[in-house]
């Protein structure tokens, strides 16, 4: 198990702004898809792109950069049409496999591409601040949609404090109470910016103009029996069935789970959980496995005195309250918004899973722990 991500979090260490030659016509599309989409101009673009991309010669920022650019433009071509047609054509499909290929996930937008890897500083001479990142790559483009990655970038910015000081507290062995107290304060700070949404993401624009995009093929009414990848020899024609972007691709809350020792029923909702970790980067997948099996084998071997497990289960309770934020947003976002909206499917969250029997099921076991 790789400890040293935990340091760093789960933000890239580089973020590629612009793929080199060879891949103009992609950048030039992706930089235009608003006002494409506003004048429904999509097929028409995506028919003149090229076949086949050389992607031998990418860096492994330069490929997340590829498959950031090509998930817009195909989830801007499954979803940006006046009737959804469950095929991705060649010009999309055969480059957006083969980045799939190798980075080791399917092709469709994930969390990783939606905003691991889509923000940059807008001033680079002053620090990290909610107030001081861009979001490179939109759909539609406007505020809504920009804070509502903003604070999802924020949020893993600061996770890095609270993830550097429980691998030094538990799997380093410190047991030392101040990086229980200095956890305690990077997750108040993200409950923090997480109560941030509502100042410019509205809930009507995110429910009809942000989360249409990023729905994904897997228990979408629109696309029942899945998407045909176009020209992919792998999939043999057949339509393929992957889930969409949504935060629980995020692989915070999982690490703070197993360092805090909060586990999951097995049923299916834990099942759609563990599936979402195919969504994830490699690295952040084998570290999230890695931790479960410390969890599961020398948790509960380390001393751990009184007063260091009451900090233990203020912690829990902080992840408690941030997943009672997440399902409250849940309820105002989207379940409300769909009471009054007819577009949109609120029988499902992006992901493609009952959203708010999942979230209120998994608020439920975060409960502090006994040990």
């Amino acid at each position: 198990m790789n400890h040293e991500t935990l340091d760093s979090g789960f933000i890239p260490n580089e973020i590629c702004e612009k793929l080199p030659t060879g891949f103009e016509d992609i950048e030039k599309l992706a930089s235009e898809l608003p006002k494409v989409l506003a004048n429904e101009q999509i097929v028409q673009r995506v028919n003149q792109l090229e076949l086949h991309k050389d992607i031998s010669q990418l860096t492994s920022s330069e490929l997340e950069r590829a498959m950031l650019l090509y998930s817009y433009i195909a989830h801007a071509y499954m979803w940006g049409k006046k009737e959804v047609e469950n095929i991705i054509p060649s010009q999309l499909s055969l480059t957006w496999f083969a980045i799939s290929e190798k980075l080791d996930r399917p092709p469709i937008l994930s969390y990783a591409s939606y905003a691991l890897n889509n923000w940059k500083m807008l001033d680079e001479t002053k620090p990290f601040d909610l107030e001081n990142i861009v979001i490179m790559q939109n759909f539609l483009g406007g505020v809504d949609e920009d804070w509502f990655i903003m604070i999802h970038v924020a949020i893993e910015y600061e996770a890095k404090k609270i993830l550097s000081n429980l691998k030094s507290y538990f799997l380093e062995e410190k047991l030392d109470q101040s990086y229980l107290l200095n956890s305690l304060e990077s997750i108040q700070k993200i409950n923090s910016i997480m109560n941030r949404m509502p100042e410019k993401c509205d809930p009507f624009i995110y429910y009809n103009r942000v989360r249409p995009y990023i729905f994904g093929w897997k228990n979408n009414p629109a696309t029942p029996d899945g998407v045909i990848y176009e020209g992919v020899e792998q999939y043999a024609g057949e339509p393929q069935l992957f889930r969409g972007e949504t935060g629980a691709q995020s692989s915070i809350v999982p690490a703070l789970d197993a360092l805090l020792g909060v586990t999951h029923s097995n049923d299916p909702l834990r099942e759609y959980l563990d599936e979402m970790r195919l969504y994830m980067p490699k690295e952040h997948r084998d570290l999230l496995n890695g931790l479960d099996e410390w969890s599961e084998k020398d948790r509960r071997k380390l001393d751990i005195d009184e007063e260091s497990v009451e900090l233990i289960n203020d912690l829990i309770k902080e992840v408690h309250i941030f997943r009672n934020k997440h399902l409250e947003y849940a309820r105002i976002y989207i379940y409300e918004q769909s009471l009054t909206n007819n577009s949109n499917s609120n029988i499902v969250g992006t992901g493609g899973t009952p959203f708010m029997k999942y979230l209120d099921k998994h608020l439920q076991e975060t409960v502090p722990s006994d040990d």
